[in-house]
């Protein structure tokens, strides 16, 4: 035998793994002679067969070594098929079971990251799959994709050179109904010790809804849903531990096929046994709209040190060069831009969002203040919107747009404003939300038992002398019913029908409003608009939000002082747990 060239594959096939492509990191133009593998070696041969044999292997197994460990990107197969272990090149190692798709290692830095009793996939995992790797070019870089395939699913992953990151996305129909679509990470407390504080449960002592919520000794509680954040907010969300952080980096149509608007929000993280990293792509909780379909992401999970690195750490253009299932390239995307018209100053002082949405996809922008009002959307699919102007979370405008490929469109929209008629009083701000009454600063990061929270309680309201923050942000039945609002009425006032709106925000278990005047006229029962799940026990208070009107007749009235009591009306009977109850969230009450 003469000198040999021994390439990857014959080193990986030595070992056991029956392929690999891996591609080194360095500059091959750097290198004298000819282009050879990263791991290329040369073994003198003059040597008996059997020592050949035993050589080889210690040598193969030191250079095997030097390949996984050092910095070359690249993939390796198991012998046995199993297993891809898929290697960034600057420290990161994501090891995949070639059936199923779950990934089971998260290697960075001689750290692992994953948690070991469970793995880290879409959902609890897909089951049994049709998988595919490949190393191609994409956009002047060695890219390695894989492609995870079922009945109604494809998920993509995608792994750059030298980044510490994997580029993910995801392709659902309808054929595939999980109820609630995710990918979720589950991360390792040793090396991932810490998660978002309203999600983790170390100290809790026993669940007080459902399985989901609990409480410490001190009735300090936690929750899942405490983690979430708006979509419109939600650039990037993580964990971390001592030496190495894991963040999931949404790219700016991250959230285009999932439901809900700019305001949803929903589980990013709990931390437990093992600490649980999510984004939620398509949710059923407190979902007030069907559930499109399509290509949902693209979106990131990156690998640091520790600390949150910056959105721009990854890169999502190469997506533009991919052909992936419904991915709309920019290429084949449009704009709509146009002219908020408000000619009585309702958007001042207020953050304004416009937010477009059909029944294939959602967008949103926020608007800058100012004396002219103008709006531009993100790059959208081609399609017919209905273009929606939000004072805070309320709307106040909507109007219609045409998106078509390669142009920008003009939609003007005219705000108008449901309260235009000077109030004898208001308690609250017309905004789309219960923010400044009792108990709205804490309902997004805790349970209303928390101890922390002002006890819901029976309350009567005096106009003229309380302020909104003694006001609930909401009203349960059986718990803080009835809210009670005293008020003063000249005569000249209580000669007249008067019109008592109520804004609701979000509803449960079928509730509605009920009013009672001066114990003595009681208003309609309207219909409900309830959501089918909890949410102000889950750090919720959007959901489908309807302005209740009532018309008060003056007979009802009196000179002097007057009551109004609100209750709840629904036809479903309460569970045992009083914040269970059917409910309301107040976005504000008024008299006119």
């Amino acid at each position: 035998m003469g000198d040999r060239q021994w390439t990857n594959s014959d080193l990986w096939v030595g070992l056991g793994f029956d392929r690999t492509w891996i591609f080194s990191t360095e500059a091959t133009s750097q290198r004298k002679g000819p282009k050879l593998d990263a791991c290329t070696i040369s073994l003198s041969t003059k040597i008996t067969t059997m020592g050949a044999a035993v050589l080889l292997r210690a040598a193969l197994a030191l250079v095997a070594f030097v390949c996984v460990a050092g910095q070359s990107f690249g993939f390796t197969a198991s012998s046995d098929g199993r297993k891809w272990a898929i290697n960034t090149g600057n420290g990161l190692i994501v090891t995949m079971l070639r059936s199923t798709c779950d990934i089971i290692s998260l290697m960075y830095k001689n750290q692992e990251l994953q948690y070991s009793a469970k793995f880290t996939h879409i959902n609890s995992g897909l089951g049994p799959v049709t998988s595919q790797i490949a190393t191609t070019t994409v956009d002047g870089k060695n890219t390695i994709q894989i492609t995870c395939a079922k009945t109604g699913i494809t998920q993509y992953y995608f792994f750059r050179p030298n980044e510490n990151a994997f580029y993910m996305g995801t392709y659902h129909t309808s054929e595939f109904e999980p109820g609630n679509l995710r990918f979720l990470a589950r991360l390792n407390r040793a090396t991932v010790t810490t998660g978002i504080p309203e999600a983790t449960l170390d100290d809790t002592n026993r669940a007080i809804e459902a399985t989901d919520v609990y409480a410490t000794a001190a009735n300090i509680t936690r929750s899942k849903f405490y983690s979430a954040i708006p979509f419109i907010d939600d650039h990037i969300h993580g964990v971390y531990g001592p030496k190495a952080g894991v963040y999931l980096i949404m790219s700016d149509k991250a959230y285009e096929t999932s439901v809900g608007g700019p305001f949803f929000q929903d589980i990013n993280n709990q931390c437990t046994t093992a600490n649980e990293l999510l984004v939620c792509l398509n949710s059923d909780h407190t979902r007030t709209e069907d559930y499109r379909y399509g290509f949902h992401g693209p979106y990131a999970l990156v690998f640091t040190d520790g600390p949150a690195p910056s959105t721009s750490i990854v890169d999502f253009s190469f997506f533009q060069k991919t052909n992936l299932q419904e991915f709309v390239p920019d290429s084949q995307r449009g704009r709509v831009q146009g002219t908020i018209n408000d000619p009585t100053a309702v958007l001042t002082g207020f953050n304004i969002v416009v937010g477009f949405k059909n029944a294939q996809a959602q967008y949103w922008t926020r608007v800058a203040p100012g004396s002219k009002l103008s709006y531009q959307s993100p790059l959208m699919k081609p399609g017919q919107y209905t273009v929606t102007v939000f004072r805070k979370q309320l709307a106040v405008a909507t109007g219609n747009a045409v998106v078509s490929t390669g142009t920008t469109s003009t939609s003007d929209v005219t705000v108008a404003y449901t309260h235009t008629q000077t109030p004898l009083w208001t308690i609250g701000v017309w905004d789309g939300t219960p923010d400044g009454f009792r108990n709205a600063d804490k309902i997004h990061k805790m349970h209303p038992s928390d101890a922390r929270m002002t006890p819901f309680r029976p309350f009567t309201f005096t106009v003229g002398k309380n302020v909104a923050g003694d006001f609930p942000l909401a009203l349960f039945r059986g718990v803080n019913d009835p809210l009670a609002i005293s008020f003063q009425l000249t005569s000249q006032q209580a000669s007249q029908s008067r019109t008592f709106n109520v804004g609701i925000t979000l509803a449960k278990n079928s509730a509605r409003p009920t009013i009672r005047v001066n114990d003595k006229w009681n208003g309609p029962i309207l219909a409900s608009f309830a959501v089918s799940t909890r949410g102000d026990t889950r750090g919720v208070t959007t959901g489908n939000y309807f302005l209740y009107s009532y018309t008060i007749p003056s007979s009802a009235l009196v000179a002097g002082t007057n009551k109004i009591a609100l209750g709840i009306a629904s036809g479903e009977t309460d569970p045992p747990e009083p914040f269970l109850h059917a409910s309301v969230v107040f976005d504000a009450v008024e008299l006119l």
